[in-house]
């Protein structure tokens, strides 16, 4: 592996932002990868913002949309901010020759694409990814030890209870299909009742009273179905910035491409005994 290690890392939601800024603080040349709208409704908490309006700062990172080479080349050689890559998913893996390909999306329906022989080294985070199979590297990003290394085999399929992200919230979905014009702004107070938004003619009331952590943004096309906002209390819960979940599982990617970089083997306690 290069001195100057180039990392790809998959998705722009809370996860995917706080990897990709972790790794660009530890000074590796980062991009991002969204090849269509983000639906990440906490947009403070995420990069997620910068592939509509072009830029946004995260946590005093700086992510552009990369719309041209030379934009995406000037980000990697300087530094200066981390390029987002909207093209297809087979050419920013095939045309670049990345070092590390890192997989921060959430698991959906969908098999988890075989990453394997894609670069030098691949990570996948979370449950579908098989150390050894279609990656080289599972990370844990749920239950009681997130950020847990495993170099085979995979994480536990475990209750969906267990594999939420953010406690505490009460998410409100779209009735149907449709764009979402949006009346209030992230941040903001509401009382149960309020009026989030509409969907056409369709009013979305706040469930409860607090404070908004996610809205979806306005003018958004969303399914039936979609995540359109979450209310959380007014106090005692991380509404801006990295969960500590989050910052966690982000040191222990850094950790793992360190370790690979300079070629250090994992210690077994297997051996000390």
């Amino acid at each position: 592996m290069s001195e100057e290690t180039s990392v790809l890392v998959f998705g722009m939601d809370e996860l995917a932002s706080a990897v990709a800024r972790k790794l660009h603080l530890a000074g590796y040349a980062v991009a991002l990868h969204q090849p269509s709208p983000p639906s990440t409704i906490r947009r403070r908490m995420a990069f997620a913002d910068a592939w509509f309006e072009g830029s946004c700062t995260f946590e005093g990172v700086e992510a552009r949309r990369a719309d041209k080479t030379k934009d995406f080349l000037a980000g990697l050689r300087s530094g200066m901010f981390v390029p987002i890559l909207w093209h297809p998913f087979e050419d920013v893996t095939a045309r670049w020759p990345w070092d590390v390909l890192v997989d921060a999306r959430p698991k959906s329906s969908k098999p988890r694409p075989n990453l394997k022989s894609l670069a030098e080294l691949s990570i996948g985070l979370g449950h579908g990814f098989t150390a050894g199979g279609n990656c080289d590297i599972v990370i844990d990003v749920s239950g009681n030890d997130p950020g847990a290394v495993l170099r085979s085999g995979s994480v536990p399929q475990r209750d969906p209870t267990d594999e939420v992200s953010f406690s505490g919230g009460t998410l409100v979905h779209a009735p149907h299909h449709g764009l979402f014009n949006g009346s209030k702004l992230l941040g903001e107070p509401v009382e149960e009742g309020d009026i989030l938004g509409w969907i056409g003619a369709t009013s979305i009331a706040a469930p409860r009273s607090g404070r908004l952590r996610g809205i979806a943004r306005d003018g958004a096309a969303v399914p039936k179905g979609a995540e359109l906002g979450e209310i959380v209390p007014t106090s005692g819960v991380e509404c801006v910035g990295i969960t500590k979940r989050d910052r966690l599982i982000a040191r222990s990617v850094a950790f793992v491409i360190e370790m690979e970089r300079e070629g250090w083997a994992p210690i077994s306690l297997e051996n000390l005994f």
